[in-house]
């Protein structure tokens, strides 16, 4: 009989994992609860490797509570009831999407170090290495209070921040500082963007220099003929 496990060597690649705090271990949050903020935080990674984050540079994963339900195996309800426990810990935001939109949720870091679980990986003389143990822990209304207190929200520097009522244009903020100073009406070009790829699914591989060449164009047919400005591209022009 085949068996589905084998010993752990020095040479045994690790399967997939999720990253599991340590902090969590001095929590009073549910089990589920736990699993949930570790599966939220796996997906942020992936949102900042995306560079998936709004106006003010944090990152937030858009997670539905069907698929959350389905990757943890429990009901939908159990689901509301962790999200609710993690907002109360102030492990995440959730900002609310519209009707046919999922909440963005942001997920926060814990920078707390006195209260949390300390390890100490220590090798005996004969090369045996002890088993981690925690040195100290805190009250839970401690731990709440700390958390409140110096939580942060994943933040990614020197990326693409999300403009438009759909999220889906991206800018620098050097680019964003760059186009407002050289056109009147940045914002509102900025929405038409956001609305038109929303509607086409177009893509565009710059959204600087498509608002840029929007903003030039839209100024010539001004000039040129009243109405609303034709933004049809040329082959080439989008990707």
């Amino acid at each position: 009989m085949n068996s589905i496990s084998d010993y752990l060597t020095v040479t045994t690649p690790l399967p997939q994992y999720l990253p599991y705090p340590r902090f969590l271990l001095d929590t009073d949050l549910s089990h589920t609860a736990k699993l949930l903020y570790t599966l939220l935080l796996d997906r942020a990674t992936l949102s900042q490797k995306n560079n998936w984050m709004d106006e003010r540079g944090f990152v937030y994963v858009i997670f539905p509570l069907s698929a959350l339900s389905k990757a943890l195996r429990c009901s939908t309800m159990s689901i509301k009831r962790a999200l609710r426990s993690l907002e109360d810990a102030d492990l995440i935001e959730r900002r609310r999407g519209r009707i046919t939109v999922p909440n963005s949720i942001f997920v926060k870091v814990s920078t707390v170090q006195k209260c949390s679980p300390a390890w100490n990986d220590s090798i005996l003389p004969d090369g045996t290495e002890m088993i981690p143990s925690m040195e100290q822990k805190c009250s839970t209304n401690q731990r709440k209070k700390n958390n409140l207190k110096d939580n942060h929200l994943i933040k990614t520097t020197d990326a693409h921040l999300t403009f438009g009522e759909y999220r889906n244009v991206f800018l620098t903020e050097k680019e964003y500082k760059q186009l407002k100073a050289d056109f009147f009406g940045l914002d509102s070009l900025i929405e038409q963007l956001s609305a038109y790829i929303q509607s086409t699914g177009k893509r565009y591989a710059d959204h600087a220099a498509t608002l840029r060449i929007w903003a030039k164009r839209q100024k010539t047919e001004r000039k040129s003929t009243p109405g609303i400005p034709d933004y049809t591209f040329t082959e080439g022009e989008s990707l």
